[in-house]
């Protein structure tokens, strides 16, 4: 049976993968973007009916009926936002947009729904190894003078606080884009790879994972509740 799922930051580096693989996997796909133009682009003006429905608005615009609307029926809830990584976008303009995306987006989805949220992994969990001096004062810099990462470490906050939906964390190592997914890459439970490590993964191996936690029941039963971290493999 089709997964339907909604999606907020679709147009972006990831987002916009985590759509197209969906889709073409037979499943529905609802994208709140501010431009629909670019997300037709992103998806090279393929025709997917039915399957595809797009709202163009910002997320935060949004009141809770319309939220309620749009995530009617849907199986899955994806958070791929990102801000902007200009002084407005990070210091003026949703500074708190991921942790307002998500929150009210849980509230406003059915209760069966699950939510998924791209983080970093310089998004701290509880049960990761202790980090060396260097890196815990660099991520103390980052949370309280750069925006975008207390954000995402707010929104990653609320979802381990609650037990009202399921939810599961995805924090990619340092991103680079690559052509085609090519589904080599290492997931584990924490972070145990260098904050300033060479480690990288590509973003169509973000969005490919993402997409097996919405079309493998068992895979996500394995990773619910939790925040896997993605290395990329260098074979």
């Amino acid at each position: 049976m089709p997964t339907k799922i909604l999606v907020v930051g679709a147009t972006g580096a990831t987002g916009k993968h985590v759509v197209k693989m969906m889709l073409d996997k037979g499943n529905s796909v609802v994208a709140i973007v501010r431009s629909k133009d670019t997300l037709l682009r992103n998806l090279k003006d393929a025709n997917y009916g039915d399957s595809l429905q797009i709202h163009e608005a910002a997320i935060l615009d949004l009141s809770h009926e319309e939220l309620s609307s749009l995530t009617k029926d849907c199986d899955f809830v994806v958070s791929c936002l990102g801000h902007n990584l200009t002084f407005k976008g990070m210091f003026v303009k949703d500074r708190r947009l991921v942790a307002t995306a998500v929150k009210r987006l849980s509230k406003a989805m059915p209760a069966s729904c699950k939510l998924i949220l791209m983080g970093s992994d310089g998004v701290a969990h509880a049960g990761d190894p202790k980090r060396k001096s260097a890196e815990r004062f660099v991520l103390f810099l980052l949370r309280y003078l750069i925006p975008p990462h207390a954000d995402n470490m707010e929104a990653a906050a609320y979802l381990r606080a609650t037990n009202e939906f399921d939810w599961a964390v995805v924090r990619p190592t340092n991103l680079v884009n690559e052509d085609d997914a090519t589904g080599k890459y290492t997931v584990t439970e924490h972070a145990e790879t260098p904050l300033f490590g060479d480690q990288t993964v590509s973003r169509n191996n973000v969005a490919h994972f993402m997409v097996e936690l919405m079309t493998d029941e068992t895979k996500y039963g394995q990773y619910k509740h939790k925040m896997p971290v993605l290395v990329g493999s260098k074979n």
